[in-house]
């Protein structure tokens, strides 16, 4: 870096000056990376914070062998404190089963490396902590309760599963098992989702077509999420409802 080579040009208290100042420059970096906060709001099993927690350890190994070059030594490092942790990685996922899975494989990146970079010695105990930072819910739409939709005539309404498939008598294709029903509901007190406060926001959001949101999400789902998000289109595709969100 330039300080440091500024630094090599001079020569008793105004080289330990230089060096000092380099150093300082390197932390205040660091400490920039151990508050970076990074969400995928709709994360599934986690791919893209693991991906993103790897580099965030990668750039910080490169930061702590800097600063061993500018003299400080890693006993002193360590000292200090301050590293890159799961606290700085937050998710959003409807699936409950796949929210569980994101939050066991970050842990298990991250035990990972500092078993790689410390030994199993390192690892404090309990190994795994609850930090909360995969929250299991819709990241578009908040409710407070969800009652069953009926129609004018008491009727229940329902709608297919979108995943139950059965096969066609003369085609021999899957087609939709009209017999999958499930409820289709009524959004008590609906709302916009807010997101945690974050730096930076990675991922791939759900794609849905405009026409196909109906038979996905069901009608209550899709008249309210258009009612509360007046501001979008009816005519936008699902992933439009992912800009623009309000932050916490």
């Amino acid at each position: 870096m330039v300080l440091a080579q500024e630094a090599a040009e001079l020569s008793g208290k105004a080289h330990d000056n230089k060096m000092a100042e380099a150093r300082a420059e390197v932390h205040k970096f660091h400490h920039q990376l151990c508050t970076t906060r990074v969400l995928d709001p709709a994360c599934g099993s986690g791919n893209f914070l693991y991906v993103t927690l790897e580099h965030l350890k990668r750039l910080e190994g490169e930061v702590l062998n800097q600063l061993e070059a500018l003299g400080q030594t890693q006993d002193s490092l360590a000292l200090e404190g301050e590293t890159v942790t799961l606290q700085q990685l937050r998710g959003i996922e409807l699936n409950e089963r796949a929210a569980a899975l994101a939050e066991l494989v970050l842990w298990i990146g991250y035990l990972q490396w500092h078993i790689r970079t410390r030994g199993n010695k390192a690892v404090a105990e309990p190994v795994v902590h609850n930090y909360g930072n995969i929250e299991c819910r819709d990241a578009v739409l908040a409710w407070d309760d969800l009652e069953p939709a009926y129609d004018p005539h008491g009727v229940l309404l329902t709608r297919w599963d979108g995943t139950t498939f059965k096969i066609h008598p003369v085609t021999g294709a899957q087609v939709p098992d009209e017999a999958a029903q499930v409820p289709q509901w009524k959004y008590l007190n609906p709302r916009k989702a807010v997101w945690p406060q974050v730096d930076f926001i990675v991922g791939n959001p759900p794609f849905i077509g405009a026409s196909t949101m109906r038979a996905a999400l069901g009608d209550g789902y899709v008249e309210t999420l258009r009612k509360v998000w007046s501001d979008v289109p009816e005519s936008a595709d699902f992933v439009m409802y992912w800009g623009g969100m309000p932050l916490l």
